[in-house]
């Protein structure tokens, strides 16, 4: 839990924080306010506080002496200030007191909760951040949120000038991102990071502990980049890393565009040995494609089979780790993500969370792990879901699996299953929470979604293939459920 302080002599800036902060999604006590520094060091300094929150501009006592004060009788109490434009020269005096952000007012909400999530990370392993590492902390902050674009153009150049840095306009620049494995000794990654602090005057620390360096052409970048990959083999065991290098762009100023280029290039790392250099320019062509398809496991799924779910997760993976070298880990992590959408059942907090894993993984024994964890997952909690519908239901369901690309209506359900099919069609909305022809339409759509992405048939196959016998029905229907026609779907997502 993170306990806080509020410090600030705006009245109605101390209830904003008190409204805003428990809403965060985070454990999160706040312990008390004050409305100058003397107050908060005589009502709180004597109680345990893990984020002292103060402004800048305050009677009696101001943040920067609030905070002075403060370490000196608790040393590992982080400090985020409240800054407006005109306090700069304060904050650019105050870095050696060693704040961990300050924000700008009006407060963005992102940016303290984002803070709020470095500082919960730090708390297991942080003692008092040395002043210089505390400089670079504050520093690393403003030039990742500038790569995001989640930093206005006016706010960006007053932290340029806090922090004295320029950014050539003219020279070719690449941008490096150097990222470690779960192999990765730490203490040789830190020492190697202090290394390039203090030899590259464009590096920083990303949340995830990796480094981004820039690399203009003052020298030959080429030359430049292989001196980096055979310091990093020198320096870091068993080639624990990979690097990922952006094309050149024009300019330091342009390295947000450069970084879009290696977030892109990320899932390049799967299919390549640590230590490889991943040049954005260089990337491999793919040329196989995975012959076992999703919808062979969608169906496998609703079918409740746990044993052969197991058995293709594995066959997949093998036969994509066969193929590794050729395969193309964009189109295979589609396929990854279009199976959780449907595990995660439209619940965005499992989705969120299932997407987020498969991102993180570096390996394809991790997206292995991983996919099983979420299917054996969604099996489970079908199986209990499915116990409780109507033997006629489980079996319409079952029907649909086997039969979805014939010909069929309620009527001819109703026919095959000795059923009312008015009778049927409102069971089956009660139990499914969807008319049956929707079901019937998103299982057809998904199915030929796979198909434009893996095959190179022509829609007119790919349409008979998937049960639609009209066209303009199968357009309609497809963009429907997706939001693109099937020949816009088929070029975005190869």
């Amino acid at each position: 839990m993170l306990k806080i302080v509020l410090v600030d002599d705006e009245p109605l800036i101390l209830k904003g924080l008190e409204s805003i902060i428990p809403e965060f999604e985070q454990n999160i006590e706040i312990v008390g306010t004050a409305k100058n520094g003397e107050l908060a060091l005589e009502l709180f300094a004597d109680q345990e506080v893990d984020v002292l929150l103060t402004d800048i501009e305050m009677p009696v006592m101001n943040g920067l002496e609030l905070i002075d004060a403060w370490k000196k009788r608790q040393p590992t109490t982080k400090s985020v200030v409240l800054s407006g434009f005109e306090d700069f020269h304060y904050i650019k005096r105050g870095l050696s007191a060693g704040i961990e952000n300050y924000l700008l007012k009006p407060l963005n909400e992102q940016e303290l909760k984002e803070t709020f999530v470095q500082i919960e990370k730090k708390q297991v392993t942080d003692n008092v951040v040395p002043r210089e590492e505390a400089y670079y902390i504050l520093r690393d902050n403003t030039i990742w949120r500038w790569l995001n674009l989640r930093i206005n153009k006016e706010e960006w150049e007053e932290r340029l000038a806090l922090y004295d840095m320029t950014l050539n306009q003219n020279e070719s620049a690449v941008l490096i991102q150097i990222q470690p494995t779960k192999e990765t000794d730490m203490a040789e990654w830190k020492k190697l990071s202090e290394h390039y602090r203090r030899t590259y005057p464009f590096m920083l620390l990303t949340p995830e502990n990796e480094i981004i360096l820039g690399i203009t052409e003052q020298t030959s970048i080429s030359e430049q980049i292989l001196a980096i990959h055979q310091d990093m083999k020198q320096r870091i065991s068993n080639e624990a890393f990979y690097i990922f290098i952006s094309e050149k762009v024009q300019g330091e100023m342009m390295y947000p565009q450069a970084f879009r280029q290696l977030t892109r290039l990320l899932p390049e790392r799967l299919v390549k040995e640590s230590g490889s250099l991943i040049a954005y320019q260089k990337r491999t062509k793919h040329t196989w494609r995975p012959k076992r398809k999703q919808h062979q496991l969608a169906k496998l799924l609703v079918m409740n089979n746990e044993k052969e779910i197991k058995a293709w997760i594995n066959n997949f993976f093998k036969e994509w780790n066969d193929h590794k070298l050729e395969s193309d880990p964009h189109q295979m992590l589609h396929i990854l993500n279009e199976l959780l959408v449907m595990m995660a059942e439209s619940d965005p907090k499992e989705l969120s969370e299932s997407m987020g894993r498969i991102a993180e993984e570096t390996s394809i024994e991790g997206l292995e792990e991983a996919t099983l964890t979420y299917a054996i997952r969604y099996y489970n909690r079908k199986k209990q879901t499915d116990e409780s519908k109507s033997p006629i239901i489980q079996n319409v369901l079952a029907y649909i699996t086997e039969h979805f690309s014939e010909g069929m209506s309620l009527k001819t359900l109703g026919n095959d299953f000795h059923i009312n099919a008015v009778y049927l069609g409102q069971l089956f909305q009660k139990e499914m929470g969807e008319h049956f022809t929707d079901y019937l339409n998103r299982y057809r759509v998904n199915y030929a979604k796979e198909e434009l992405l893996q095959t190179k048939d022509n829609l007119t196959i790919i349409a008979g293939k998937s049960g639609y016998t009209d066209m303009a029905y199968f357009y309609r229907q497809f963009k429907k459920h997706t939001g693109e026609t099937p020949n816009r779907y088929r070029k975005i997502h190869q």
